[in-house]
C-alpha cells in the first residue's frame, strides 16, 4: 500500500512506473484466487489483500494517460496468458475409500434376492494394469430368468490416477464388438431432482464367441460428481484439486449378458435387460455413497 502511495504520488511524472506496475498486481491477484477455493482462513486472507492491492492499483492507474493504460492493459493480458499458460494446480490428496469395496457383495445381494454370485479376483498382470486401489468384479446369476449380470466397480483414491480400464476398449481386447453407443440420463435412486450421466453401451459376439450380447451402463465419479467422458472425469479430477480439496476416482459397469436370441432392441428403455440394468444400479448408487465412498464434504476433500 506504501508502494502504490508513492507511485501515486508520482504518477503523472513516471506513468509508465505504473503501467508496468500491473504484471506483479495481476500475478498476486491470479496466484491467490484458486487457492482460496479452499476457503482456509490464510488463503482467503491472501485474497482479500490481492483484491485490496488491485483496488488501490485501479485508483491509481485511473490517473494515468491514455498510452500508459494501453501499456497497463497489454502488461496485464500478458501476465495472465503466461499464468495459465504455465501454472498447474496441485495434485489432490488422496482420499481412501471408508470400507472395504468387497464388502459390496453381501449388501448388494441382501437386496437382489435370488441373486447369486462370487468375487473373481483379476489376474495380477491385469491388476497391475488396472492401477485401483480397490476393485470388485463379481459375477451373478438367478434361477428366474437368462440372464447374468457382471458388477464391475474401481476406486482410486486419488483423483488424479490413470484410467486405462474402459469398456470400449477392454471389451473389444476380449472379443466382442461395439454396437451402439449413446449416453442417458438416469434418475437418481435415493436423490430428488438429481441425475446420473451413464454411458450405455451394447456390445455384439465376435467371430468364434458364444451367441450373447453385453447391455453395459458405466460412469465415472469423481469426488462424488457422475460423469461419462475420461478425459472431462480428468480434468474434473484437477479442478477439485486447486483449493487443495482431496478427492477419489471410482468407475462403476454393469453389464447384462444375454442370449441373442432374446435380446430384441435392448437398448430400447422399456426392454427387459436395459430395466434389470438400471434395477442394479438402483441398488449399487446408494450403497456406494453411503457405505463406500468417503463424505468429502465436512473435511478438506470434496
Amino acid at each position: 500500500m506504501i508502494l502504490f502511495g508513492a507511485i501515486g504520488a508520482g504518477a503523472v511524472r513516471s506513468p509508465w512506473a505504473v503501467a508496468l506496475a500491473a504484471a506483479p498486481v495481476v500475478y498476486l491477484a491470479l496466484a491467490t484466487a484458486p487457492v482460496a477455493v479452499s476457503r482456509e482462513p490464510l488463503p482467503v486472507a491472501r485474497l482479500l489483500v490481492a483484491l485490496a492491492t488491485v483496488g488501490v492499483y485501479v485508483r491509481v492507474a485511473r490517473r494515468l494517460g491514455r498510452l500508459p493504460q494501453y501499456g497497463l492493459c497489454c502488461a496485464a493480458l500478458g501476465v495472465t496468458a503466461g499464468f495459465f499458460l504455465l501454472w498447474e494446480p496441485p495434485p489432490p490428496k488422496p482420499v481412501p475409500i471408508a470400507r472395504p469395496l468387497i464388502g459390496l457383495r453381501g449388501d448388494l445381494l441382501a437386496q437382489l434376492p435370488g441373486w447369486t454370485g462370487e468375487h473373481e479376483a483379476l489376474p495380477a498382470s491385469i491388476e497391475d494394469v488396472l492401477g485401483a486401489d480397490a476393485y470388485l468384479n463379481l459375477r451373478l446369476r438367478s434361477k428366474a430368468g437368462p440372464y447374468e449380470v457382471q458388477v464391475f466397480v474401481t476406486y482410486n483414491a486419488n483423483a488424479m490416477s490413470n484410467i486405462p480400464h474402459v469398456p470400449w476398449v477392454c471389451m473389444a481386447q476380449a472379443g466382442y464388438r461395439l454396437a451402439e453407443k449413446n449416453e442417458a440420463d438416469l434418475l437418481h435412486p435415493t436423490k430428488k431432482g438429481k441425475e446420473i450421466k451413464a454411458n450405455v453401451i451394447l456390445f455384439e459376439p465376435g467371430e468364434g464367441m458364444a451367441p450373447q450380447q453385453a447391455l453395459m451402463f458405466q460412469y465415472f465419479n469423481v469426488g462424488g460428481e457422475y460423469q461419462t467422458d475420461r478425459q472431462v472425469a480428468r480434468v474434473m479430477a484437477a479442478s477439485g484439486a486447486i483449493g487443495r480439496r482431496g478427492s477419489y476416482l471410482s468407475q462403476t459397469q454393469v453389464a447384462v449378458y444375454m442370449p441373442q436370441m432374446l435380446a430384441g432392441n435392448a437398448m430400447e428403455r422399456t426392454s427387459e435387460p436395459y430395466q434389470l440394468g438400471v434395477r442394479f444400479l438402483d441398488v449399487i448408487v446408494p450403497l456406494l455413497e453411503r457405505d463406500y465412498y468417503p463424505d468429502l464434504t465436512g473435511t478438506e476433500g470434496g
